[in-house]
């Protein structure tokens, strides 16, 4: 007979006041629709209350840190935020590995005993609770010993240890995580397939996107900042960074094929905004966009695309902007990687710009209807709901065993 479970605790990486879209937060909304969710903050660190002492965000949190306020408060039906109090030696510098997980273990003690009573104080029981962990693999090592949960489960959305902040300690404790757990949930194959090396119990539970004001069907007056740029355009849509975008590549496609306009959407960081793009004639920088206003812009753009630069950060990454892309009928091109397979037949793929030249014009090209209908109904599929569906399917699974 299989044990009840009282409610669901996501061990998130982003705080839920920043308001970024994150799985996490998606995760817990759909866990909330049928048992009390409690989404748990980061804690803060030493090094953060001193590099941000004069934000007033900050000095709330150093206040809840300190036990000063109300550290689980209701947020929605079903969900509530603790913010841990608690205060986090800053101790990812440190390169004595007995030294750091001494404090990563005092860090640890300290997270889960304010979780403990944060629970405490809505009447939740610890085992009788499922954990979510969202890739928190230093602290989220010592759930099971602190905490001791019904179930502990580890997601991983991203390939986190490719970024500096995590390697060097987070090499030799995520697999350490990753085995602890009950089992380990990623967004696609190729993470999902890493995690495997050490979780036998390792799936890949799919991506979901939240696309309620995407319609293909919608007619979108054309904003006055895109109706100046000719056609053809090929366009990209989100955060300009050259981690994970390919600088190199925009550049030769633009320098090519003249005739063609590069429309770049979304906020820049440093590289873009230092790169030679800026000065042909052919690209076309648009600044960023309000979220409603995404279907508006991606509606009067020609092909989408992805041009990822394939590294430890985006080999494993899940787009959620091909969807965005495929739900609004658009022929979409992307670069070539593990994660973008599942997207076939409906996006067009290709590594270099003479590939990106070929396959950007194949989607120039008229579309049939019936394709553009399936590459629809492939975005629409990927919900959280089927996401949520498959973690529960694996919990009972587990919990009858």
């Amino acid at each position: 007979m299989s044990k009840e479970v009282e409610a669901y605790i996501v061990i998130a990486q982003q705080e839920w006041e920043l308001n970024l879209g994150s799985n996490a937060r998606n995760l817990a909304f759909e866990f909330s629709k049928t048992k009390p969710v409690i989404y748990v903050n980061p804690a803060i660190d030493l090094r953060s209350i001193v590099s941000q002492r004069k934000s007033p965000h900050y000095k709330r949190r150093l206040k809840l840190a300190l036990g000063f306020g109300e550290n689980t408060e209701k947020i929605a039906d079903n969900l509530w935020v603790h913010t841990p109090a608690t205060v986090n030696y800053s101790i990812n510098w440190l390169r004595n590995t007995g030294i750091y997980d001494f404090l990563n273990r005092q860090n640890a003690k300290g997270f889960f005993k304010s979780l403990r009573k944060g629970m405490k104080s809505l009447n939740l029981h610890p085992e009788k609770c499922v954990i979510l962990n969202d890739s928190q693999m230093f602290t989220g090592l010592f759930t099971k010993k602190y905490l001791k949960p019904l179930l502990s489960f580890y997601y991983i959305r991203d390939n986190l240890i490719g970024h500096p902040y995590f390697r060097f300690h987070g090499t030799r404790l995520e697999p350490q995580t990753i085995q602890l757990a009950d089992a380990v949930f990623a967004n696609s194959a190729y993470l999902a397939e890493y995690a495997s090396h050490y979780n036998q119990k390792s799936y890949d539970i799919g991506q979901g996107c939240d696309l309620e004001i995407f319609e293909a069907e919608n007619q979108y007056t054309e904003p006055e900042d895109l109706s100046a740029i000719p056609h053809p355009r090929i366009g990209y849509v989100g955060f300009l960074t050259g981690e994970r975008l390919d600088i190199s590549l925009l550049e030769q496609l633009a320098e090519a094929k003249p005739e063609w306009q590069i429309v770049l959407i979304g906020p820049e960081e440093i590289m873009f905004q230092e790169s030679s793009l800026h000065g042909m004639k052919n690209v076309h920088f648009l600044g960023s966009k309000k979220p409603q206003q995404l279907p508006v812009y991606i509606y009067h753009l020609d092909v989408c695309m992805n041009p990822q630069l394939i590294n430890e950060l985006t080999i494993g990454n899940y787009p959620r902007k091909i969807d965005e892309y495929l739900v609004m009928g658009k022929p979409t091109v992307a670069t070539a990687t593990p994660a973008m397979q599942m997207f076939l037949p409906h996006v067009h793929l290709a590594v270099g710009v003479q590939e990106y030249i070929k396959v950007i014009e194949l989607a120039l090209l008229p579309q049939e209807t019936s394709a553009r209908n399936e590459a629809i109904a492939c975005a629409r599929s990927h919900t959280w709901k089927a996401c949520t569906d498959k973690i529960y399917d694996t919990q009972t699974h587990l919990l009858e065993a």
